[in-house]
């Protein structure tokens, strides 16, 4: 059973609570965001961290000069950025195919907050976009910004010519409405999807909605009110259905549209055929009434109920009041079957006095049936017996299916990439050990012509081992740990490190520097010097600092990102976007230029394992 979490902030929206797709929990407090992080193999089951959201630097808002007293503003620069509303991405935008945080503040502007590395560390939180700059400029209205939703990622109905990972985690989409009715369709792209080399937001589309008629010439008070304040103050997608619905409320009044992705082959975009069934309106009341449970009802658990239930018994004897206690319930959100709660306790029939700094809020959750295994309740935290050989087999194959039969561009570091799956295929133990030492003698003649040597040991290694499968284990193991010193020693002596093939120790003096090849996961110089592999790529990692490793199963990975060498670029571009009533169109969302340049080998192979291969855990570092 998940305790209790107390935690020092006064929420600041009635929606307060958002789970991430990594389980992460945000909830919003005033001009912070505060965030419940789980973790993993540790006695507490969250990591606390509180981001606050209301600084900018000189390079998101650029310094103005202040201006005279004749341009006295009570306008949004001068309001407090408290958030008003906290929404999570789908997977796989940010680093480590994370999501991204959007945050919604009361002077009306949005921002993405993401982590760069580990994200239990709170300097690793940045604010990475702000979104009001990618409106128009030209009108003031249309860059204050009132709600936004994302869409859910739609992975089966992208393009199969597209990049790995966009087919993998689909094309992230936002939809955000701004003062002057305009409702926009938002394409997110970050650096880590190999889309773009920074983040970028592009209006696909925008669509002005539909005014209310109002026949009454005498409107009452309360609804010339309504009238007046006329904006979009929530948006809500269902799920994808060839194209995706959307339901968006203004002035109390509930429109329904949906937004169909296509592929236009001229790059044109198209006008408006918005039709009739997209201004079709329904009262808010209407809608919530006809017997159906209310949200508290359908929510609230048993456990959940008792627990408000103790901790309000407990606030009436810690203040000497009673059972004179107010609960109020700020949010309520669900992660799988773990529902949260946001609750404060209030003194009732009387004043209540308290300090901002003061305030205190209780998550209350459910896990319903798994309340007896917390940690069921995150499957990535749940470690599942891994088939390693199978795992490494598979790995090992993704190598040679890619080098063998697709035009790579192959570098110095693809080359070193190569010849250690050459290593490694040579000493996995099971039934394919003929077909690998063939596939070996294929990789042998790519290597020698794309760095035009000569490999004569690794030649004179292949013969030896003719009769692979009848050869011990510690037999291969000796004969693939000699060619790889043979070759270091080549390697260490020449003057091209340009084609070495063989990673050398950073310690040792030339001629001692080889570091042979006769395991999956440690690699030892001729002077035992010790280093970790890469459980991808296999290559020694030499430097700390440019690794990253498995939240769940703790193996290290080489980061492709610190390497300049390894650039995984796209040229795919989302076509327009057609909001209609209507599923007319493609359904796809990519089209590929003809102006790709190659991939490099690292780059298909960092993006076809973009998280861990053994557990499917994601990366921190």
């Amino acid at each position: 059973m998940l305790p209790l979490a107390h935690i020092p902030v006064r929420p600041s929206s009635q929606d307060c609570l958002a789970w991430s797709p990594d389980g992460e929990l945000a909830i919003a407090a005033g001009e912070e965001v505060y965030l419940l992080i789980p973790q993993n193999g540790s006695p507490e089951p969250w990591t606390h961290l509180r981001i606050t959201v209301s600084n900018f630097t000189s390079t998101e808002w650029p310094w103005q000069e202040q201006a005279s007293f004749k341009d006295m503003s009570i306008g949004e620069e001068q309001a407090r950025a408290t958030v008003t509303a906290l929404a999570w991405s789908p997977p796989g935008l940010a680093k480590h195919r994370r999501s991204v945080l959007a945050v919604l503040t009361s002077n009306l502007i949005l921002s993405f907050w993401a982590s760069d590395s580990n994200p239990t560390d709170l300097d690793s939180w940045k604010r990475v976009s702000i979104i009001n700059k990618a409106l128009f400029s030209g009108n003031r209205l249309q860059q204050r910004i009132r709600s936004m939703a994302w869409a859910p990622t739609n992975p089966q109905h992208v393009d199969r010519r597209t990049p790995l990972s966009q087919n993998k985690w689909g094309i992230p989409l936002i939809a955000i409405a701004d003062d002057s009715n305009g409702l926009y369709i938002l394409m997110v792209s970050s650096p880590f999807r190999g889309q773009s080399r920074a983040w970028t937001v592009e209006v696909l589309h925008r669509h002005n909605t539909p005014m209310s008629n109002s026949s009454n010439e005498r409107p009452s008070l309360f609804s010339f009110a309504m009238n007046t304040n006329h904006f979009i103050d929530r948006i809500e997608f269902g799920t994808w259905d060839g194209d995706i619905p959307v339901v968006y409320r203004t002035s109390g009044i509930l429109h329904h549209a949906s937004v169909s992705v296509y592929q236009d082959p001229h790059s044109r975009v198209r006008p408006d055929d918005v039709t009739d069934h997209e201004s079709l309106t329904v009262s808010l009341s209407e809608a919530r009434t006809g017997g159906a449970k209310t949200f508290s009802q359908a929510i609230v658990t048993p456990l959940i109920k008792a627990r408000m239930a103790t901790e309000k018994e407990k606030f009436g004897l810690d203040n000497n009041i009673g059972s004179h206690v107010m609960v109020r319930t700020w949010g309520l959100a669900s992660f799988n079957n773990l529902v949260a709660a946001c609750i404060t306790l209030h003194p009732a029939k009387m004043v209540e006095y308290t300090a901002p700094f003061e305030g205190t809020s209780t998550i209350l959750f459910d896990a319903g049936n798994d309340n007896g295994n917390a940690k069921s309740v995150f499957a990535w935290q749940s470690l599942t017996a891994v088939d390693v050989v199978k795992t490494q087999q598979s790995i090992l194959d993704t190598n040679f299916d890619q080098i063998l039969q697709r035009p790579l561009a192959l570098n110095n570091i693809d080359l070193r990439i190569v010849y250690t799956a050459l290593c490694g295929s040579l000493l996995l133990s099971d039934d394919k050990r003929l077909q690998r030492l063939q596939a070996a003698v294929d990789v042998l003649d790519l290597i020698e012509s794309r760095a035009t040597i000569v490999l004569l040991a690794e030649r004179r290694a292949l013969l030896a081992m003719e009769n692979a499968h009848q050869l011990p284990d510690q037999e291969l193991k000796n004969i693939i740990r000699q060619m790889t010193k043979e070759r270091g020693e080549a390697e260490s002596s020449s003057r091209a490190p340009e084609k070495a093939l063989l990673d050398l120790c950073p310690f040792c003096p030339d001629g001692q520097r080889t570091i042979p090849f006769d395991s999956f996961t440690k690699a030892y110089c001729l002077q035992k010097h010790h280093f970790a592999r890469c459980a991808l790529t296999l290559l020694p990692l030499l430097e700390p600092g440019f690794t990253k490793r498995c939240i769940n199963c703790k193996r290290e990975f080489f980061d492709e990102r610190s390497h300049p060498g390894i650039h995984m670029e796209s040229s795919q571009r989302l076509s327009h976007i057609n909001l209609s009533d209507s599923n007319a169109g493609y359904i796809g969302a990519a089209q590929e230029n003809s102006g790709n340049v190659k991939q490099s080998l690292a780059s298909v192979l960092f993006d076809k394992f973009d998280t861990c291969p053994y557990c499917g855990g994601k990366f921190c570092g």
